[in-house]
């Protein structure tokens, strides 16, 4: 067990979302209790608790109700609400973090509590007046607090107003405005930050025209006649402006998609330009594949049409690594990749099989089976093959595919880790490790050094932290003992292979730069000959 994985950083979120939120959550059913008992006064209620229910619930849902147009009608996924405080609207990304946002945020709740209560203090009961309420202004200090209770009142609407700016929402044209410039191809709208060169721009929207060719020509569907693509900055840009960093995001409905700047041609707009494409064969108002007219998505075939669209420029087929996940016993059956059991494992391993999996569908039906299929036709039916039996038919056809000898030892380092649910303290280490490597780039290494080792404490399975507090002791502190741990690192059978390389190199790298030719060629000529990146190698 490792107990809680941050405690006072937990209690300020705490206290920042849902604990204020059961303030206002308090107030909220305090005004509406208000007005219920007003309405008996004057005698037009009858359904008492009916409506008092009903206006205690008006609150949160109209909330729910904003944040859901908001993520409907704008690139913007994360949302700020009254009550729940801070959703960052994205299950890969493991450091969630708002920023100064979620302070401006509850600024404004707390001008709201300090305005609600300020002039609740100078409210009376007069049956005569509407609500049965009525402001008593006859003293020096009930004005006073009025003013005051205005003033926050006034406070609580700026902040209201000011929310883009803020960062609160965002909308596609706060969005365009920030980036600043947009660049239109053949089918591709482009927009972009300003300060991206010319030549650069240009390529953008060359590569999306491409992209958007190659994906209709492989789905054999004809996507929208205009998509358009917001590149930012970073990632850090990115999740500020619509609150993905690391994860990748396409709204096929609003026939968009929402990536970070990338060298040409961009390793992951075709994938997402695909879920735009795919979303013409799709259902209800997000156009995705899945149950109650798409409105429970199927994860595993939204991901797996747009990874066999545009398979990753890789050494190996995303089968090749179906066969080698089940030659070393961790292929699930594919049943449980096309259902929700999709989100249980690593985002790797859930979207290679189901790329693999679709690939081979329109490899043996056609990819009009595929279509249908997403359409939300039941594959069963579509292949006259219950799940089980398709399942053992896939499974045959991985055999014939063929595997180079290191694949599997890779494909035990690169699938073998769980997902985010099944990992210790994801976000605490994940954030943890981040702040290291920032004080580590800015020559802070004794800092860096202790949070990779307290990243450790919380989950010693942390290789990404162990490597890097390796190489950075090696390289700027006690150097034996750095060198001592990559080889720890390198050696140890029950570490990852890709994790064993990355520590060979490393130890390559260090005996290049201490002089010994022939020891560092040695280590280079061993990784060269066992990887399965011809590029590395």
């Amino acid at each position: 067990s490792v107990g809680i994985c941050e405690l006072w950083g937990a209690l300020l979120y705490f206290v920042l979302t849902a604990g204020i939120g059961c303030v206002l959550g308090g107030a909220w059913g305090a005004v509406a209790g208000a007005v219920t008992h007003a309405l008996v006064e004057r005698r037009k209620l009858r359904r008492v608790r009916l409506v008092a229910v009903l206006l205690a619930l008006a609150g949160p849902i109209a909330g729910v109700v904003v944040s859901v147009h908001r993520f409907y009608a704008s690139p913007m996924i994360f949302a700020f609400d009254p009550f729940v405080g801070y959703f960052s609207g994205t299950l890969y990304d493991t450091v969630i973090d708002a920023g100064t946002s979620l302070l401006t945020y509850r600024l404004g709740s707390l001008a709201t509590l300090t305005a609600l209560g300020l002039l609740a203090s100078i409210l009376e009961r007069d049956p005569d007046r509407p609500f049965g309420l009525v402001l008593d202004l006859r003293s020096a200090s009930t004005r006073a607090r009025g003013a005051l209770g205005f003033v926050a009142a006034a406070a609580s609407v700026a902040i209201t107003l000011a929310g883009s700016t803020l960062g609160h929402f965002s909308t596609t044209e706060s969005i365009a405005k920030d980036l600043g410039a947009e660049k239109h191809g053949a089918r591709c709208d482009v927009v972009y930050p300003s300060t991206t060169r010319e030549q650069e721009a240009n390529l953008l929207v060359k590569d999306c025209d491409e992209q958007v060719r190659a994906v209709e020509q492989r789905l054999g569907i004809q996507g929208p006649a205009r998509i358009r693509a917001f590149f930012f900055r970073d990632e850090a840009d990115k999740k500020r402006l619509m609150g993905a960093a690391h994860t990748y995001i396409a709204k096929p409905w609003r026939e968009e998609v929402y990536l970070q700047l990338g060298s040409y041609p961009h390793p992951v707009l075709g994938h997402e330009l695909a879920h735009v494409i795919a979303g013409k064969a799709g259902r209800g108002p997000f156009r995705i594949a899945g149950e109650l007219g798409g409105l429970l998505p199927n994860p595993g075939l939204i991901e797996g049409i747009a990874v066999a669209a545009s398979p990753d420029d890789e050494d190996l087929t995303d089968e090749q690594w179906a066969r080698a996940m089940m030659q070393i016993g961790i292929l699930p059956s594919m049943e449980r990749v096309f259902s929700l059991g999709f989100l249980g494992d690593a985002s790797a391993k859930s979207y290679t099989l189901a790329g693999a999996f679709v690939s081979w569908v329109g490899e043996k039906w056609s990819m009009d089976a595929v279509r249908r299929w997403y359409s939300g036709e039941d594959i069963v039916a579509i292949t006259g093959l219950a799940w089980p039996d398709l399942d053992g038919a896939f499974r045959e056809h991985l055999k014939s595919r063929p595997l180079p000898p290191e694949a599997e030892s890779f494909a035990r380092a690169k699938f073998a880790r769980p997902g985010i649910f099944g990992r210790r303290c994801p976000h605490v280490v994940d954030a943890t490790r981040r702040e290291a490597d920032v004080c580590r780039d800015t020559q802070r290494f004794e800092e860096a050094l202790r949070l990779y080792s307290e990243a450790l404490d919380k989950d010693p399975l942390d290789h990404a932290s162990r490597h890097s507090r390796a190489q950075t002791m090696r390289r700027h502190g006690d150097r034996e003992k750095g060198r001592a741990e990559l080889e720890a690192l390198a050696t140890k059978q029950d570490i990852p292979r890709t994790w064993r390389d990355r520590a060979e190199e490393a130890l390559a790298d260090a005996d290049l730069i201490d002089g010994d030719l022939d020891a560092a060629r040695r280590r280079y000529d061993k990784l060269a000959a066992g990887s399965l990146d011809e590029d590395a190698a």
